[in-house]
């Protein structure tokens, strides 16, 4: 009797506790020397499904986050659609972040470090 007590209970709390899945994609760094003017980070949601973002990040070398001087990502992506968000670039790596609440399995994404007149300089996958 007691055996079946506690394994109730323990049915309840995992019952209450849920899953919660989320996972993280990175990029290595990008740098595109003096001429580097900003940096994207480009998001693609290939699956079926729309993901939400609980945070998208763009970091110096120096491991600060920068400010963001562009952003159309918002808190959801829709399935089959791109999203990106932008930093301003002076002579130094840069590096990217991205936090979804979702498993990441039909998610990629790229950083890259552009000169002013937005050609690729220096790319990474977002892993």
């Amino acid at each position: 009797m007691k055996m079946q007590r506690m394994f109730l209970g323990l049915a309840l709390a995992c019952g209450m506790v849920g899953t919660v899945q989320a996972d993280t994609l990175a990029s290595g760094t990008v740098y595109g020397g003096r001429t580097q003017t900003r940096v994207a980070c480009q998001v693609f949601n290939a699956g079926n499904t729309p993901i939400s973002f609980a945070s998208t990040q763009i970091f110096s070398q120096f491991q600060a986050p920068v400010p963001q001087t562009f952003n159309n990502c918002g808190t959801a992506l829709a399935a089959n659609r791109i999203c990106t968000f932008q930093a301003a670039a002076n002579d130094q790596a840069f590096s990217c972040k991205v936090q979804i609440l979702q498993v990441k399995t039909n998610v990629r994404g790229t950083m890259t470090a552009l000169n002013f007149l937005a050609i690729p300089l220096s790319e990474s996958d977002l892993r």
